[in-house]
């Protein structure tokens, strides 16, 4: 069995690494990632593993956004801190996944319970997962009071959110500009991340609004937007990867 492993803790990489090799020798670990960048580069150029251990919260990002870059047809085993509440939405979807801290008990009944699976129940996890992943209800309206009304933007017509000395506001394709009562990490979590991206800590852009993007000396990217800013965007070098990969997708 072939094993790949996505894990931004290096002490429970080196625990699944480590219980694996107690449960069976002949489970082969082909590679080890702790980033969302690094995963998609390594799956997108190497034959897919047989399973995959993917903790949710990786050093750069949600592993979530994996799915949105990689079309993954091989059964996930998510590992996780979430609470139980959490774990009942995996449950539901029929999702395997250990709960931290992992022992060698939960590891080989995770195992024993995909060495049974047939693959038309492989294919149905992954569907399961995959529906999951991309079924989310992301919000399809911002509510912003202006003056003694409540104006509903629709995110589509949004053309990035910026944060100046910690107020928050929202730039429209039109032009208008809003100042909004929510921090940039509150909205990016209910924003569908096929759209928007979280370049720094000031910008969250839509796809929509980016005109081209130019290498910087430093290895940072400037990205141009098809209407003005207040300041020049830029996306650092360890982004580049991921911000490339979200750009070209659909």
């Amino acid at each position: 069995m072939k094993v790949l492993i996505i894990e931004d803790e290096a002490a429970a990489y080196t625990n699944i690494k480590n219980l694996l090799s107690q449960i069976d020798t002949e489970i082969e670990i082909l590679d080890h990632f702790d980033t969302v960048v690094d995963s998609v580069a390594w799956l997108r150029s190497h034959p897919m593993p047989d399973l995959i251990f993917m903790d949710i919260q990786l050093a750069d990002g949600s592993s979530f956004n994996i799915f949105e870059c990689v079309t993954l047809e091989v059964p996930i085993i998510f590992t996780t801190a979430y609470d139980q509440y959490a774990i009942k939405a995996f449950e539901v979807n029929s999702i395997d996944y250990l709960l931290k801290p992992i022992t060698q008990e939960n590891v080989r009944k995770a195992l024993d319970k995909y060495k049974r699976l047939n693959p038309s129940a492989i294919q149905q996890n992954i569907s399961q997962i995959d529906r999951m992943i991309r079924g989310t209800e992301y919000i399809k309206r911002i509510l912003i009071p202006f003056k003694d009304r409540i104006l509903p933007i629709k995110t589509e017509a949004i053309a990035y959110f910026y944060n100046t000395n910690g107020e928050s506001s929202v730039a429209t394709l039109d032009g208008q500009s809003y100042t909004i009562g929510k921090s940039l990490d509150s909205l990016m979590v209910k924003l569908d991340p096929s759209a928007f991206f979280r370049v720094n800590r000031q910008f969250i852009l839509s796809k929509e609004v980016i005109d081209s993007f130019t290498i910087w000396f430093d290895s940072r990217l400037r990205i141009n937007l098809s209407i003005p800013t207040n300041e020049p965007v830029f996306i650092a070098k360890n982004k580049a990867a991921e911000f490339k990969a979200w750009l070209s997708s659909y």
